[in-house]
């Protein structure tokens, strides 16, 4: 290798030259450390090399001249900056000793590994010490604290771990400390207190335990204080109140408890406060009045509690205000109508309660208004319309009436506008469909009436979510669905009184993943067309009057992402579509889900609601669980035997094919359904045993094979001997253990069972049965927002 031999050649040549002192030295450890790299072929470091038959030249600019290197007026090497500079390797062939006259040094985002070698307390003149942004491991040494000098220490994302050295409480000159993105674990060191000349400290995103010191109040010239996302616990210091030089304090996901001090509105020159997600509790101090120069204050997500204090209205330099995630009680303040500046108002999920403050409409910077899932009342206040700049509009899950506020439909700039689980009432005005950059469109769960306006199929090419259900809407379907750059990935019209057929145009919605119109009116066959929507995850056409035959002449792939099928309750007669369940991919793959991927929706802010109804108690999931796999094809008029193509469904949790005509025997292949939870196949003609296989099943909870023509002995062992009587009555040729009837005996005579009572427990349970009569599924609207 060419850099070998040039330092070979240059110690063979050194022997023959006078020492030239610490430049020569320096030269010398360059270049052994560039050797040691391992891309020392670096091309930013070509200038680091000696020409052999020019060596004294060359060494009476060397290593001055070299990129990154920084020399003083008599040689020495001062600083060495090689920040940003593709350095590939570790430090321990850098010799440390041979920059005695080094006031800094700066590897800023390499790729330098290894450990930070013991050695570097020779640097004693350091002054800027920046090794930030590689892959450093290991403790930081000790022998950092020998470093006397130092104003900025910067070790931040490496992944270095252990606790933080209580030598660095001789770092007197410390200004910039940042140990923030690495794996230190243990007590932040109250010696840090003594350090009065740091302004700024940050040693967030680590596992660090343990109180706040309240020695770090003593920090007088403190201006960042950043320790958030750790393990911190205990209570706030009351003596950060005495850091009159603050302005950005971040203590949020930690474990602090405890009330927030009234200390903390000392601080005059506090500008950003952000203590959310903590387990922080008591009221918000009226002190933080004081806060004037005050830009951002996030206390969400902690158990706070009592009223909004009114006198945060005079801090009108707020841009973001997050109460979220608390337990605040009484009305939003009229005061706060006075931030002119506020962009982002987070109140959601609290207890507030009291009409929506006409104040409000006077925060023309308002961009961000969430205030869903509280106790507020009365109309939505016209002049919220004056908020211009509003591209997010949240008042979903509150206790709103009056009519759909038109005048929010000058809020051009809308993208999020969810207005449902309330009482609104009346029409939904053809004028929404102005708001053309709204990707959500939530007002299910109204007394909303009228016709769909047909607009809302084409006004907007960034529509995602349109969630009508449960309200009075009547009429049809809007047929006006783009053709071209459609983006619908939502579409909810559950629970209305809707008529007439299932539009052909819904082809055109090439992203459609959840569509739901069941508990209508709807009629005329079944969409064929449907079946070949690529991203199609759930449909659900249950409750309307749907007739004809599911089988189709597609030889295409059908529904290879399908997780929940709900066609129950209509009037489908024919065979079931075996040619369906052979494409379900979803239904077959049991691990195929990303990697934390537990919800649909949740890339577009909105979270699919499973809700059902078993025997009469309404039941709601929050959210639809991507292993929530269902087939429910009950109360129809299907017949013919049960295909074997569904015991490929490997995947399947709860299979519903009761209240139709099926005949033939029951599937040994459905015990191939490792997953299956609920099976309900009552009330048909099924003839035969019940298979010795489903004992295998270790997941079912449920089974209902009532009202068929079954004979046999029931299975023994698994879960069948945790089922009642009700899963098997009906069929007079059923016998043994749940039923009074034992197999081999004329006579029916009591035998010792669970089942007396079953049906008390079945309606215990969570999930009960599948039965004919036990479900309605729907889907809600969840948003979630983190700061």
């Amino acid at each position: 290798m060419l850099s070998n031999l040039l330092f070979i050649l240059f110690i063979l040549f050194s022997s023959f030259l006078p020492a030239s002192g610490s430049k020569q030295e320096a030269a010398y450890a360059l270049l052994k450390w560039k050797t040691s790299l391992i891309n020392q072929h670096n091309p930013l470091l070509s200038s680091w090399s000696l020409n052999p038959t020019h060596i004294n030249r060359t060494m009476s600019t060397a290593p001055c001249t070299w990129y990154g290197v920084h020399c003083n007026d008599h040689g020495d090497v001062i600083k060495l900056n090689l920040s940003t500079s593709r350095l590939n390797g570790t430090l321990k062939n850098f010799t440390f000793s041979s920059f005695t006259s080094l006031t800094h040094l700066e590897l800023r985002q390499n790729d330098v590994f290894g450990s930070i070698p013991v050695e570097i307390f020779y640097l004693s003149k350091l002054v800027f010490l920046d090794l930030s942004s590689n892959r450093f491991s290991g403790t930081i040494p000790q022998e950092i604290g020998m470093i006397m000098k130092l104003e900025t220490l910067s070790l931040h994302s490496n992944n270095l771990d252990g606790h933080i050295p209580a030598s660095l409480r001789n770092l007197t000159n410390l200004i910039n400390l940042r140990l923030d993105s690495n794996k230190l674990s243990g007590f932040i060191p109250p010696e840090l207190g003594n350090l009065e000349n740091l302004v700024k400290v940050n040693i967030s995103v680590n596992v660090l335990t343990a109180h706040i010191p309240s020695g770090i109040g003593n920090l007088t010239k403190l201006s960042e204080l950043y320790l958030f996302r750790n393990n911190l616990t205990g209570p706030i210091p009351l003596s950060l109140g005495n850091l009159s030089s603050l302005k950005t304090l971040y203590l949020y996901s930690n474990r602090l408890s405890g009330p927030i001090p009234d200390e903390l509105g000392n601080m005059k020159n506090l500008i950003r406060l952000l203590l959310g997600r903590n387990q922080l509790t008591g009221p918000i101090p009226a002190s933080f009045r004081n806060l004037s120069k005050l830009k951002i204050l996030d206390v969400h997500e902690n158990f706070l509690s009592g009223v909004i204090p009114p006198e945060l209205g005079k801090l009108e330099s707020l841009i973001q205000l997050a109460f979220s995630h608390n337990e605040l009680t009484g009305q939003i303040p009229a005061s706060i109508g006075n931030l002119s500046k506020l962009e982002q108002l987070y109140l959601n999920d609290n207890q507030s309660n009291g009409s929506i403050p006409k104040e409000l409409g006077n925060l023309s910077s308002l961009v961000e208004l969430i205030l869903f899932i509280n106790r507020l009342s009365g109309p939505i206040p016209d002049s919220l319309g004056n908020l211009i700049k509003l591209e997010q509009f949240t008042l979903h899950d509150n206790k709103l009436s009056g009519y759909f506020p038109k005048a929010i439909l000058n809020c051009r700039k809308l993208i999020y506008l969810t207005l449902g689980n309330n009482s609104l009432v009346g029409h939904v005005p053809e004028s929404v469909c102005k708001l053309r950059l709204l990707e959500t469109l939530h007002l299910g769960n109204n007394w909303l009436t009228g016709n769909v306006p047909q607009c809302l199929g084409n006004f907007s090419h960034e529509l995602r979510v349109l969630d009508l259900r449960l309200n009075r809407f009547h009429g049809s379907i809007p047929t006006t669905f783009l053709k071209q750059n459609n983006n619908l990935r939502s579409l909810n019209l559950n629970g209305n009184q809707l008529q007439g057929s299932i539009p052909e145009t819904l082809i055109n919605c090439r992203n459609l993943a959840v569509l739901d119109l069941g508990n209508n009116k709807l009629t005329g066959g079944f969409p064929h067309w449907i079946d070949t929507l690529p991203e199609m995850q759930v449909l659900v056409l249950r409750g309307n009057k749907l007739n004809g035959t599911l089988h189709t002449s597609n030889t295409k792939p059908l529904f290879q992402k399908l997780r929940i099928l709900d066609l129950s309750s209509n009037e489908f007669t024919g065979l079931l579509p075996s040619n369906y369940f052979k494409n379900f991919k979803a239904l077959m793959a049991m691990d195929r889900a990303a990697p934390g991927v537990l919800y649909m929706g949740g890339k577009f802010m909105y979270d699919d609601t499973v809700e059902i109804v078993v025997k009469g108690l309404r039941l709601e999931l929050q959210k639809i669980l991507v292993i929530c796999t269902t087939i429910d094809l009950s109360v129809n008029r299907f017949e013919g035997e049960i295909p074997d193509t569904i015991g490929q469904l490997r995947a399947l949790r709860f299979l519903n094919l009761s209240h139709n005509s099926l005949s033939g025997s029951i599937p040994t292949h459905l015990s191939n359904l490792v997953l299956l939870e609920h099976l309900d196949l009552s009330s048909n003609k099924i003839v035969g045993e019940i298979p010795v296989q489903l004992k295998s099943l270790t997941f079912l909870a449920f089974v209902n094979f009532s009202q068929n023509q079954l004979h046999g002995a029931i299975p023994e062992g698994g879960q069948f001997n945790t089922f009642g009587n009700s899963s098997f009555q009906g069929n007079n040729g059923l016998c043994g253990f749940p039923l009074t009837k034992n197999c081999g005996d004329d006579d029916e005579t009591f035998s010792p069972t669970r089942g007396e009572d079953d049906d008390e427990d079945d309606n215990d349970s969570f999930f009960n049965g599948f039965s004919w009569e036990s479900v309605v599924w729907g889907y809600g609207f969840g948003m979630f927002f983190f700061f």
